[in-house]
């Protein structure tokens, strides 16, 4: 019967330190989650903008120095 009591007693006293030192109860972890999973897409939303506005200045750039060296080979052409 003493072993029963203690067995009692010590899972009572787990249970309460267990609830006592559980980090976050699951709504709150579920809503930590997601507010960091907000973050984590705005951020990558942001990343994709700026590659995105990179590879059109890039490609711009390009444009612009072919249509300057195409015009250079008709000029050629020409004076041939």
């Amino acid at each position: 019967m003493k072993y029963a009591a203690s067995f009692l007693i010590g899972a009572l006293v787990g249970a309460v330190a267990a609830l006592l030192l559980a980090p976050s109860s699951g709504e709150e972890l579920r809503t930590n989650i997601k507010s960091q999973a907000d973050a984590q897409y705005a951020k990558l939303q942001d990343e994709w903008q700026k590659g995105m506005q990179e590879i059109k200045a890039r490609a711009d750039k390009l444009t612009g120095d072919l249509e300057s060296v195409s015009s250079e080979i008709k000029e050629a052409g020409k004076a041939a």
